[in-house]
């Protein structure tokens, strides 16, 4: 038995160490394989470089060359020569290389996210051996001049505005923003917002209107209202007539009844209550219409008003808010789109359109009319909300 187990474990020896001796023979053969190897990123130059296609990243068959793109986009340059890049520019805007990728006869790169107003459409290609260039077109986006997130800020406080490319136009050095004559300051510049901060003692009804140069280097300009009470539908809310049904409770209040930290100027409604799903619920607004201009077309204006909600209630689709003029159709409101708002009991200006809720006509200046706002939620609701400041505008 002993001579046995001397055996086995001898057997066991020599086959171990025949497998440690391929392993290393193994490791031999990749070391000589790797031999000479040259990364294709490392590959020289022979000549001045050469771009023959650009292709969307995604095109990996390489079917459809391009010849324009938007900012950021990536994009893959075929050619020859392309390693030890200088410079990559398009339309004389600089590529940061440390996101670009060469391999002598390609590269992967992203397209400035940056515009220049020169309009040189090419991109120029620089290596070590020289420079190659070819005809490409970074289309100049349009600014998008959305809405400010509350109209009635108050003089001194900052105000945001959406929309798009605000970032591109260089808000705050080559574009300007003036509130009335002064030009403001702006913050927290992106592609799709700004903030605008409004100058003390900027008195109501002032523009802030926006400066800009579009691609062609015309000059643009759109204004936008600051605190507009030219148009407000029931003012302080004196000589109006509120009537309710339902379980609604509806109190008149100033502006010292919140804590936000802008004023209306004005005062407005508090909507409070404890509801099931679908109870319904309504508060009429009635009194003499004002002189608001031409409304022949009720597609060119909408409605506005001031919304504040408690933190713990925010405004959601299962809300059930509807309004409707002089008991036409009823339009339903729905908050974001389905997402729903928070104000966090901070002012926040609601557009509507008008039209839809005005089916039975809007009243001529002196005449009676009435506004119905209708709560009725899909589902158990408490409501802690206010409106205020409500008007037609025109678009």
């Amino acid at each position: 038995m002993k001579h046995n187990r001397f055996y086995i474990r001898a057997i066991a020896a020599f086959f171990a160490g025949a497998m440690l001796s391929m392993s290393l023979a193994s490791c031999d053969d990749i070391v000589e394989y790797d031999d000479g190897y040259i990364a294709a990123d490392k590959i020289a130059n022979s000549a001045a470089p050469v771009i023959t296609a650009v292709y969307n990243i995604g095109d990996t068959a390489l079917t459809t060359p391009i010849t324009e793109a938007e900012i950021g986009t990536m994009v893959r340059i075929e050619g020859k020569n392309l390693n030890y890049v200088k410079s990559i520019t398009f339309n004389t805007v600089p590529v940061d290389l440390s996101q670009a990728y060469t391999a002598s006869t390609y590269a992967n790169v992203r397209v400035p996210e940056t515009l220049s107003f020169e309009h040189v459409n090419k991109i120029e290609y620089t290596t070590d051996r020289g420079t190659a260039s070819l005809d490409f077109i970074v289309p100049f986006p349009t600014l998008i001049v959305g809405h400010l997130d509350n109209e009635f800020v108050s003089a001194g406080g900052n105000v945001t505005l959406s929309g798009a490319n605000f970032d591109v136009y260089e808000f705050g050095t080559q574009s300007k923003v003036f509130v009335g004559d002064k030009e403001a300051s702006v913050s927290d510049v992106t592609k799709t917002s700004m903030k605008i901060l409004i100058p003390e003692g900027t008195p109501d009804n002032t523009d802030i209107t926006l400066k800009w140069s579009a691609s062609d280097g015309t000059a643009q300009t759109v204004s936008l209202p600051f605190r507009p009470t030219t148009n407000l539908l029931f003012a302080n809310l004196d000589g109006v007539q509120i009537s309710k049904d339902g379980a609604v409770n509806v109190a008149v209040e100033d502006d010292e009844a919140t804590t936000a930290s802008s004023a209306l100027g004005h005062k407005h409604l508090h909507f409070t209550g404890n509801f099931g799903a679908w109870a319904w619920n309504t508060v009429d607004l009635s009194c003499n219409m004002i002189d608001v201009g031409d409304l022949t077309n009720l597609d060119d204006y909408v409605l506005k008003f001031e919304v504040l909600n408690t933190k713990d209630h925010p405004l959601t689709e299962a809300t059930g808010l509807k309004f409707n003029f002089n008991w036409g159709k009823e339009y339903a409101w729905n908050p974001a789109d389905g997402a729903g708002i928070n104000t966090f009991d901070q002012w926040q200006t609601v557009t509507l359109p008008l039209a839809p809720m005005a089916t039975n006509g809007i009243s001529t200046a002196g005449s009676w009319q009435t506004l119905r706002i209708i709560l009725q939620p899909s589902a158990d609701y408490v409501a802690d909300f206010r409106i205020g400041n409500v008007r037609i505008v025109k678009k």
